[in-house]
């Protein structure tokens, strides 16, 4: 490469890397891939679920669920309470902030879904805090609803050796 190619080269370089500065500054955040249209549209029952059930503000979603028969607390901490069905093989765990949490009230569900042969981990998050909050509450739990599945993927492809 020539000198004069060089000269041409570094702009382009540069503002290559410029551009790419910002993006690289928020890859600590985890963004949700775009959720392709459905075909015939989403249903108004659907759109109103949480975990399969109706849903509602977040304080209802906590006093619904955190004296719900069958479901115990699992998890206790100075900032989520989590109730589920069974401690070991979870077929549903539901975790709320409490009081004092910046995202105040918030619900979240996680659920294993069998879809077609895959097992993935769906989730539904309800948070009536303020928005900036809620908005990390939820990256926090796509964090951690992605390792989660991560585990649930390497344990079902061990099984198949």
């Amino acid at each position: 490469m020539t000198c004069t190619s060089l000269r041409f080269a570094a702009p382009i370089f540069a503002l290559c890397l410029a551009m790419a500065l910002p993006a690289m500054a928020d890859d600590a955040i985890v963004k949700v891939a775009p959720t392709p249209m459905p075909a015939a549209g989403p249903t108004v029952t659907k759109a109103e679920e949480f975990c399969g059930d109706p849903t509602g503000k977040a304080e209802e979603l906590i006093q619904r669920y955190s004296t719900k028969p069958g479901l115990k607390q699992v998890y206790k901490s100075i900032d989520y309470v989590a109730f589920s069905d069974d401690e070991k093989n979870a077929s549903v765990m539901y975790t709320f902030t409490v009081k004092g949490h910046p995202a105040y009230p918030a619900a979240v569900c996680r659920k294993p879904v069998r879809e077609g042969g895959n097992l993935v981990i769906k989730m539904s998050v309800v948070c009536d805090g303020a928005a900036e909050p809620c908005s990390k509450l939820k990256n926090d739990f796509n964090v951690m609803t992605a390792k989660m599945q991560a585990q649930v993927d390497q344990q079902i492809a061990e099984q198949k050796k």
